[in-house]
């Protein structure tokens, strides 16, 4: 054979080894490369709903010192405006009201009933709650006009139940009022 013709055959021999050994690297190295491809982009989803449960649990405590936050705000404007002064002061001033709106209205009082000062539900802290409990008589308009100017009255105190019951004398109004104040540690 001649010598250039053997040459060429042996380059074309391991050219064609070559191709061959390049394609059986291809089938086994493709389809590992395929599979970690498949592992990266599962990997890099599990991350993504990792990452969006843990924005989301983030938001969720940020919403709760947020509501955490409003709710001592509240409270800091709800304890400055709790009554400061005595007992005996803070009844007077709701006697006063009391009987100062039930004259304008057109309601007569039958009876005002002062509580003692109680800790019962305010153990452990500082406050004490003082009830105070009134029967009003007279017409149903004359109750909501007296209810409503009691209301914009700014007295501490808040309504705990009232009963409005026909009666002889018209429309029978008994309300109990409640407050909390600061007692002097």
């Amino acid at each position: 054979m001649n010598p250039s013709m053997r040459s060429s055959s042996t380059w074309a021999a391991v050219g064609g080894a070559l191709i061959l050994l390049s394609l059986l690297a291809g089938m086994v190295l493709l389809p590992d490369a395929h599979r970690t491809r498949g592992q990266q982009q599962k990997a890099a989803q599990e991350a993504q709903r990792a990452l969006e449960a843990q924005r989301e649990t983030l938001k969720t405590y940020a919403d709760l010192a947020r509501n955490i936050q409003q709710g001592r705000e509240q409270l800091e404007v709800l304890e400055s405006r709790l009554p400061k002064g005595s007992v005996g002061a803070l009844q007077w001033d709701l006697s006063r009201a009391l009987h100062e709106e039930a004259q304008k209205a057109g309601v007569r009082l039958a009876s005002v009933k002062f509580g003692l000062p109680s800790r019962e539900g305010a153990k452990g802290t500082e406050l004490e709650s003082l009830e105070v409990e009134f029967t009003a008589l007279g017409l149903y308009q004359a109750h909501k006009k007296f209810m409503l100017a009691l209301e914009k009255a700014d007295l501490p105190f808040a309504v705990s139940s009232a009963r409005l019951e026909e009666s002889p004398e018209g429309a029978r109004l008994g309300v109990t009022l409640r407050t909390f104040r600061r007692v002097a540690p």
